[in-house]
């Protein structure tokens, strides 16, 4: 069964819902800038949260150690720094039209799992463009590592990215919003019930 990964959560409740639903990873976005970053604010109340799932940090750089107790694992596009000991590491891949999947499978080194996004200039993620799914499928079937498809998901769609691609996971922040950073329950829970018609 395909793994659901609820990313850009900014209140309890909504991640309060997401383990609810029965999300297997919840990511917390603190890269500056980003409409969906919580700051400093975030590990205050993470640590309420039931222990599973797994809480994902979600950084465009990692500029500096990660706070060990908040988070299980470290998302990034780029790595300046590594926390010391370092959580698991998610390695966020940003595809430009026209790539190929060479450009992308030896870049698994030194991260636990893959998770392919949409490229857009100016922006790290939750950007609601779609990666291009054959070129995904490539990755997937090549990689060694799980890989975790984003970039453009919404209820509608996941279904046939799922059967499309085969990820290991989706991971999904703008696709169920109302707003950025706010989920909406009705979209949420269409995303569960769609990735598990999939399989």
């Amino acid at each position: 069964m395909t793994r659901i990964k609820i990313c850009g959560l900014t209140h309890r409740d909504d991640a309060l819902l997401a383990i609810e639903l029965g999300a297997d990873a919840i990511g917390f976005v603190l890269e500056p800038g980003s409409p969906r970053c919580g700051g400093e604010e975030i590990p205050k109340w993470i640590s309420d949260l039931p222990p599973l799932p797994a809480k994902v940090a979600v950084f465009g750089v990692v500029r500096g150690p990660v706070h060990q107790s908040a988070f299980d694992l470290v998302q990034g596009s780029e790595w300046e720094v590594l926390a010391v000991p370092a959580p698991k590491r998610i390695h966020t891949l940003r595809i430009r039209a026209g790539q190929k999947a060479d450009d992308f499978v030896q870049q698994s080194v030194n991260a636990s799992a893959l998770l392919l996004d949409a490229h857009k200039d100016g922006q790290y993620g939750g950007t609601g463009t779609k990666v291009d799914w054959d070129l995904a499928a490539e990755i997937v079937s090549r990689s060694d590592r799980p890989v975790l498809l984003a970039g453009g998901l919404n209820p509608d769609n996941v279904a046939e990215a799922v059967r499309r691609v085969r990820p290991f996971a989706v991971d999904v922040s703008s696709g169920v919003e109302s707003s950025p950073g706010r989920k909406d329950p009705g979209k949420l829970r269409a995303f569960f019930e769609a990735v598990r018609s999939a399989g």
